[in-house]
């Protein structure tokens, strides 16, 4: 672990915030399975889990013209609108102790606006984040390190003295190559790819992450601490939807 300070946390949505691993694979599983193909699981690690759904068109339905796209994304809005959305376990404990401690926070997903809305809105969050990026408001997503840049700008923080929960591989690497330490969520069969991409330390959900107010450090596991910069306000970032 670095020996600087810290300034603010990035959080990527699904997988991290909220979880959506099985519906998510359910819905493309599907679209495979009506279009005559399959999926693995190294297809939904690869390009389903932290990518665009353009992507994840291009990589795996190549039999699928663009413009049927739009047609695919009305199908993946209706879905996903209809879901009830369950918190990663520790999750909301986490983000209303950031919150109160005034560490800046943003949300960082490959995910439509619409469905950031959705999310915040049923997990009662949409006071926590000072900052949400989604796909429409960068050109590249993960694994391009753009999203995380966009957020620490936009937080006006460094990169390097952001740190980021991630649970996709594309998303970690994204992290890293924005400079930023990067936490990954993840089960022990994922561990050791997490560690191989980058992240600096692998939980199973956000329960094993503390943040104490008296010592302004935050905690990961039963040993890893990153220290918070001390100040007497907060750094002010430009709100964006």
């Amino acid at each position: 672990m670095r020996a600087q300070s810290f300034d603010a946390v990035l959080f990527d949505m699904d997988g991290v915030v909220v979880d959506t691993e099985r519906t998510v694979s359910e819905f493309w599983l599907e679209l495979a399975r009506a279009e005559g193909t399959s999926l693995t699981p190294a297809d939904l690690e690869e390009h389903v889990f932290g990518r665009p759904a353009a992507h994840t068109l291009s990589a795996l339905f190549p039999m699928i013209p663009e413009s049927r796209y739009r047609n695919v994304y009305e199908k993946l809005e209706a879905d996903n609108r209809n879901l009830r959305y369950t918190e990663i376990p520790g999750a909301s404990t986490l983000l209303h102790g950031l919150k109160g401690n005034r560490i800046p926070m943003a949300l960082v997903t490959g995910a439509q606006h619409w469905k950031v809305t959705e999310v915040i809105s049923q997990l009662k969050l949409a006071a926590v984040f000072d900052t949400t990026v989604g796909a429409e408001d960068i050109a590249a997503g993960k694994p391009d390190p753009q999203c995380y840049l966009l957020a620490a700008a936009r937080l006006g923080a460094r990169t390097d003295r952001c740190l980021v929960f991630e649970d996709a591989i594309s998303g970690i690497a994204a992290a890293v190559a924005a400079g930023a330490a990067c936490v990954a969520l993840a089960p022990e069969r994922r561990r050791k790819q997490a560690l191989n991409a980058g992240a600096v330390a692998v939980v199973a959900d956000l329960r094993e992450v503390r943040f104490s107010a008296g010592t302004g450090q935050m905690r990961v596991g039963s040993r890893l601490v990153f220290p918070f910069a001390q100040r007497r306000g907060r750094l002010v970032p430009a709100r964006h939807a």
